[in-house]
């Protein structure tokens, strides 16, 4: 008994956790949270990051010297020089091998290190910054798509409540006519009306199925049918939170865009010095060290009544005798070539210039766009006021013309058109309160760089 109640309590856990993960509803902070970590857009942009880190790494090791080693093996007959003693052997198979090892070290480039590890750290600031305007690209998206997902719920819960009071009405004007006190015209369109407002009903829903299916997409997620958002408290939409002109267009202008101009203009600049850098002699050391070994070679020794004789030259006493190494100092000075270091220093001057000129054009782009988000805020809000009163009016209108409709003052197409009139206006108000809401965030945006 026991064991089967405990089965039948872990069963009841199972479902019930099983359908609390299914319910999950997703804040706007949380759907913006998992756009930042699973976005494609956003996840290229930090490749390119990561690519712009690994040129700053490869631009502080260029101070660094090279080191080489080199080792061979040659096997040779015929007429062949004896690479240790240079002396011809004839009619023999001779191989030998040799290794070596270098380093060399650039002293003087014209600072071209220096120029290159500064650039390298502009690339990346530059790329950060690109990194965090798609972030902020993203996330204006997200919240757009989510408020359009919010406007289409609320859009299905008016248009579903209409059908609601069209079918109560249906069922009054079905009495009356039974009564005989209205004609089976004016229940046909009731009806009519109604069919329309159930066809409304459908069109919300698709509209809100393709809205959540944009969201889910822009996320990253496949199962767009399960998700389900959390409805803010829009009730309290209070006017007065928009932040004074003069301190968005302020912070504004420490925006990514702007501030990866301000960095465009820096990199130019290293450009130009790097492009400088040809106009000065180069300077480099060089050191080896390396031997050899041929088993041609032999090692002589005289002998007492005054001949020669010969024989074989151990590897490691070869290669002991044969050592050498080597320091060179090289300079290279640039006297004529062409004009191309010349041609190169002018073409990054007009660079620096189309940088600062693109500069001015980010600013003026987000001056306008502040602005125009300003003037936009304030007409939506406008806008949402004057939505408010047409709802009022229009609601108290259906009220007036249904309760006279109930008494025969009115016709069944005044109180068709009063309805008519309702449904507009609840969608106007609807679109208005969420163009308000986008247009806030989008003031945010600026405000909150």
């Amino acid at each position: 008994m026991k064991r089967i109640l405990i089965l039948s309590i872990g069963v009841l856990l199972f479902f019930g956790t099983s359908g609390y993960a299914q319910e999950r509803r997703w804040t706007l902070e949380e759907c913006i949270a998992h756009a930042y970590m699973q976005n494609i857009e956003i996840k290229t942009q930090e490749l390119a990051a990561a690519e712009k880190r690994l040129s700053l790494s490869e631009s502080r090791w260029g101070y660094a010297p090279e080191l080489s080693a080199s080792a061979g093996y040659t096997l040779s007959t015929g007429r062949v020089l004896d690479p240790t003693t240079y002396d011809f052997v004839e009619n023999q198979i001779v191989s030998g091998n040799n290794a070596s090892v270098g380093v060399s070290l650039p002293l003087f480039s014209g600072l071209r290190n220096h120029y290159n590890l500064r650039r390298a750290k502009l690339d990346l600031r530059s790329s950060l910054l690109a990194v965090e305007k798609m972030r902020r690209s993203v996330r204006l998206n997200v919240t757009a798509r989510y408020l359009e997902v919010l406007c289409a719920e609320e859009t299905i819960r008016d248009a579903e409540q209409v059908v609601s009071e069209l079918e109560v009405q249906a069922g009054k004007t079905e009495r009356m006519v039974e009564a005989r006190k209205v004609t089976m015209a004016d229940l046909l369109q009731i009806r009519s009306q109604l069919s329309d407002a159930r066809n409304d009903v459908l069109t919300a829903r698709n509209t809100y199925e393709i809205a959540r299916l944009e969201l889910c997409q822009l996320l990253e997620i496949e199962d767009y049918a399960s998700f389900r958002t959390v409805a803010p408290d829009t009730a309290r939409l209070v006017h007065g939170g928009l932040a004074e002109d003069d301190s968005v267009l302020d912070a504004a202008q420490q925006l990514p865009e702007v501030e990866s101009a301000r960095v465009g203009i820096e990199l130019a600049r290293r450009d130009l010095q790097l492009a400088r850098t040809a106009y000065w002699p180069t300077l480099s050391l060089a050191a080896g060290y390396g031997s050899s070994y041929s088993d041609a070679r032999q090692k002589m020794f005289q002998q007492a009544d005054g001949t020669y004789r010969y024989e074989a030259y151990p590897f490691f006493e070869q290669y002991r005798d044969n050592a050498s190494s080597y320091v060179s100092l090289s300079l290279s000075i640039p006297i004529f070539g062409k004009f191309t270091t010349r041609k190169n220093v002018q073409r990054q001057k007009l660079a620096l210039q189309r940088a600062e000129y693109a500069l001015r054009t980010a600013e003026k782009q987000v001056e306008k766009e502040v602005t125009q988000a300003l003037i936009d805020a304030r007409t939506a809000w406008a806008r949402y006021l004057g939505a408010q009163e047409y709802v009022a009016s229009a609601e108290e209108a259906v009220r007036q013309v249904g309760r006279k409709y109930d008494l025969g003052a009115a016709t069944v197409t005044d109180y068709n058109a009063a309805v008519t009139t309702r449904v507009k206006a609840r969608s106007q108000q609807l679109q208005a309160k969420y163009e308000y809401l986008f247009k806030c965030r989008i003031l945010e945006y600026y405000a909150a760089p």
